[in-house]
């Protein structure tokens, strides 16, 4: 069964022509205000969270050659995904993971890609509007909200 129609995940991509070292993301990923929990890099939110939203506002998922490499200490990656739990967290918070795309972006000098297409963060905005749309049409729900956890969790186990 497909259920794109819940969002509960959106991310975009940082994609190198060539390989880079890793640890060089380390004083990237600080300067941009991310959280390093040993092999877990997030943004977390500021303020109280309810138990059925997300704690963080940006995770990060470092690749090469499409597998995802934990630790920071050595290596290269060709990939950085930047994912934001849609369906988890409320609406408002997009303008901040949105920010940090933007810094990433500078930081590093690649252009972030949403969906394999290059991207502008105001691009970005516009898909997650849509998205959320297409989530309060499909669910009646906003994302964010506890009947939305609710009906997610109520989809798994998935085959």
């Amino acid at each position: 069964m497909d259920y794109s129609y819940l969002h509960e995940l959106e991310f975009v991509e940082f994609k190198s022509v060539l390989p880079k070292r890793i640890p060089e993301l380390v004083p990237v990923f600080r300067s941009c205000g991310f959280t390093f929990h040993d092999d877990v890099v997030s943004v977390v939110r500021k303020g109280r969270v309810p138990p059925w939203q997300h704690s963080s506002v940006v995770e990060v998922v470092v690749q090469r050659n499409g597998e995802e490499i934990f630790g920071f200490e050595q290596g290269e990656w060709d990939t950085i995904r930047l994912e934001y739990l849609f369906a988890s967290l409320p609406f408002d918070l997009v303008d901040e993971f949105l920010y940090v795309v933007t810094a990433i972006a500078d930081k590093l000098g690649i252009p972030p890609t949403f969906r394999g297409e290059r991207v502008a963060p105001i691009d970005v905005k516009r898909r997650f509007l849509e998205a959320r749309e297409d989530l309060i049409r499909e669910t009646g729900e906003d994302a964010g909200s506890e009947r939305l956890a609710i009906l997610i969790h109520a989809t798994y186990p998935r085959h």
